[in-house]
């Protein structure tokens, strides 16, 4: 295995007041040997909470767990398991977030152990006072039998309804199921709903690509999702292509526009998206590479998506992967990404990155 380029961005470094990164869990060895996917958003009291999904090193369960922040990305807490899979056929992972106000719902999911791809169950653990305190979890209904990992944390549109993306496998829709990644066929779409508990699938957004690796997906999954600010809800997907497709909706999430290549070069991996708080343009955090999982780069949109500043990179390795990030903003303004980051030793860790606007837009001069 290639080694990781561990002076540049395993340690706290900082460049300048504008850009500074650390790690927010590393790996263990034990209880937390590799911690997955995360993704972070900011509480009602102004607290950054991530979660992730937790793999202990043996045959132990899996587990989704969180960690706060309290100084806008600089420390974490501990982590904490929210959820432990008890049953040994079962496991969890890919956990995302909603946050309104002080209401805050975190859902994962969960399939078979080891992973036959072919059913999907979706969980919900809900808290009402910043995520002090959560109800026993819940299971959500998705009307799709196989609905890989909600990367992308939902979102409160501007009606007041929450936006969810999702994505399902077709071959377990007609009973089949893949055997491996590299055979499965996506599509992707948008949930919708008042409560948080109960959602509605909207969409059917789908391509055949010309894959660039044979592992790689075929279709369209992991769709992250921003509301602009003229209320149309943009939307970008992985694929097995050399970049991320598009769509776009002007009616809530109901009807999309036909997916097409974005402008943002990238391969089977998600991307990250967040609409500046201030300015109403949108950033990105995404794998820039059309056939590898690094570097992590970000780029801001002041169009909605239809152009991209240049690229920064976050961080950088020789492989395997720096990836799934997740973005969103502290009290200050400042962005805050998050990403796991693969180790040699198999592990996983959880870095963050703070940076403004200003930084990202240093690198297009």
């Amino acid at each position: 295995m290639m080694k990781l380029i561990a002076p540049l961005f395993l340690a706290l470094l900082a460049f300048g007041a504008d850009f500074e990164t650390g790690a927010v869990v590393k790996s263990d060895g034990g209880d937390f040997f590799r911690n997955t996917i995360p993704q972070v958003a900011r509480l009602g009291d102004g607290r950054l909470m991530a979660v992730f999904g937790v793999s202990p090193k043996g045959p132990r369960l899996t587990r989704i767990a969180y960690t706060v922040s309290s100084d806008g990305g600089r420390t974490w807490s501990s982590p904490k398991v929210l959820y432990e899979e008890k049953e040994k056929d079962r496991a969890v992972g890919d956990p995302n977030m909603l946050v309104d106000g002080n209401k805050l719902f975190v859902y994962w999911t969960r399939v078979d152990n080891p992973n036959t791809i072919k059913k999907a169950w979706t969980w919900c653990a809900r808290s009402a006072d910043n995520g002090n305190t959560f109800a026993a979890p819940v299971e959500v209904f998705i009307p799709r039998q196989y609905t890989p990992g909600k990367q992308h944390n939902a979102i409160r549109l501007a009606d007041g309804s929450y936006a969810m993306g999702i994505s399902w496998d077709h071959w377990p829709e007609h009973g089949l199921h893949a055997r491996t990644e590299g055979e499965m066929n996506l599509s992707s779409g948008l949930l919708l709903s008042k409560d948080g508990l109960h959602w509605t699938l909207y969409g059917d957004l789908h391509v055949f690509v010309e894959k660039v690796t044979p592992g790689s997906t075929n279709g369209l999954a992991e769709p992250s999702i921003v509301q602009l600010t003229n209320g149309e809800i943009y939307m970008l997907l992985r694929s097995g292509a050399s970049h991320h497709y598009e769509a776009r909706s002007r009616d809530g999430g109901i009807t999309w526009t036909p997916p097409a290549p974005s402008p943002l070069i990238g391969h089977n991996t998600p991307t990250a998206l967040w609409r500046l708080e201030n300015s109403g343009e949108i950033a990105a955090v995404w794998n820039n590479s059309p056939i590898n999982r690094f570097p992590l780069s970000v780029a801001i949109s002041a169009d909605g998506g239809r152009t991209w500043s240049k690229p920064r990179i976050l961080a950088n390795t020789s492989g395997p992967q720096v990836s799934y990030p997740g973005l969103t903003q502290a009290a200050d303004g400042t962005l805050v990404a998050v990403w796991q980051a693969q180790r040699e030793d198999g592990g996983r860790d959880i870095h963050y990155a703070r940076f403004t606007r200003d930084w990202v837009l240093e690198g297009a001069k």
